[in-house]
């Protein structure tokens, strides 16, 4: 009975021996597969591709030489559709969208200066929520030039002319007056009347009417910024009608050859050539404005102010307080004398003032 105790107590002992034996085992080929499972070089590759470098607003220009995009590495296994692997490829193009700090830029964020007008002949495209599209006439000189493009932000300039009114009549001044008689209706007085002037007495002590020089008073100019971050959405007209040349038929060839023939066998000497002149361009600049703003850019246009625009630099949206410029303004603000002293010389001109005048189109005599 003893001896069959020590035998089961050997086979448990040996078992328990393999069992412990059998998990050393496997712990130490665990332990290898977990080395051999750490990452490698391949599973880290990356590829530099083009970041935005800064918050970059819808429609502003990315240039690589203010530092708007920069190379930097990008894990391999996720990389976005389309990117970009240069500078090159993103420089002087335009944000259709907000790039944040830090993200890819890809093709689809982007537009050329061109794109930047409708899509797919649709009017409306680029439009940003709470704007309209309204056209101002510009000339070169209020157009900064021609240099604002398509996404570019403007502000616009008026100047206006003020004139003194009547405020009963709504009328300029000076008024016109008519006197009437003194006496009843039997007395014959001749009626006198013209524009209303002021009694003075000159220096003789004799008493005088004083009128006016002219035909009216003269105007005071007042220019001040209005409409503020406007959006440039188009430069010209939207189509351009093509000139052609009407179709002749065979038949009215041969019948108007003879009589050509005949003109220049008649003609001695050869015509001049035609003078090709150039006017000064004016043409329509679309502005993307908030209603309200439209509705300012109509009156000034209806009432004759003279508009220009001043190009904001790319990113500035905020809005500015100005003061309005009239005579005043520049004789106080740059301490200019508002009486002329009596001086035994006077300047004269040096040369002719340089003005921008259009030319005056040839006749052609028949």
């Amino acid at each position: 009975m003893r001896g069959n105790k020590t035998l089961i107590f050997i086979a448990l002992f040996l078992l328990f021996g393999t069992v412990a034996g059998y998990f050393w085992w496997k712990s130490r080929g665990s332990g290898k597969e977990v080395v051999e499972a750490t990452p490698t070089e391949e599973l880290n590759r990356t590829v530099d591709i083009v970041v935005a470098a800064q918050n970059i607003g819808r429609g502003n220009p990315i240039l690589v030489k203010d530092n708007a995009v920069i190379m930097q590495p990008w894990p391999e296994d996720s990389l976005p559709l389309a990117y970009f692997d240069s500078l090159e490829q993103v420089d002087g193009k335009f944000a259709r969208m907000e790039i944040p700090r830090g993200f890819p830029v890809v093709s689809d964020m982007l537009l050329e200066s061109g794109e930047m007008l409708a899509v797919s002949g649709s009017s409306a495209a680029w439009f940003e929520a709470g704007r309209v599209a309204y056209a101002i006439p510009m000339d070169t000189q209020g157009a900064v030039g021609w240099a604002p493009l398509p996404g570019d932000h403007v502000d616009v300039l008026a100047a206006i002319k003020l004139i003194p009114v009547d405020e009963e009549f709504q009328s300029p001044l000076p008024n016109m007056f008519q006197a009437l008689p003194k006496g009843g209706a039997e007395e014959s007085v001749e009626f006198t009347g013209g524009v209303y002037g002021r009694f003075e007495a000159l220096p003789n002590g004799q008493d005088a009417v004083i009128y006016p020089s002219g035909t009216g008073n003269i105007p005071n100019l007042v220019v001040q910024m209005t409409v503020q971050d406007a959006i440039v959405w188009h430069v010209g007209t939207w189509q351009e009608e093509e000139v052609k040349m009407p179709e002749v038929s065979p038949a009215e060839t041969e019948e108007g050859g003879s009589m050509l023939n005949e003109a220049m066998q008649a003609q001695t000497t050869p015509p001049p050539p035609a003078v090709v002149v150039e006017p000064i361009r004016v043409d329509l600049i679309t502005l993307l404005v908030t209603r309200q703003d439209a509705v300012v850019l109509k009156y000034l246009l209806e009432m004759g102010a003279d508009l220009d625009l001043v190009l904001r630099p790319a990113g500035d949206t905020a809005t500015a307080i100005t003061e309005p410029v009239w005579l005043r303004y520049v004789l106080d603000k740059y301490q200019i004398p508002d009486t002329a002293p009596d001086l035994p010389i006077a300047s004269t001109p040096v040369r002719e003032t340089l003005e921008l005048t259009p030319l005056a189109t040839p006749t052609v005599e028949e």
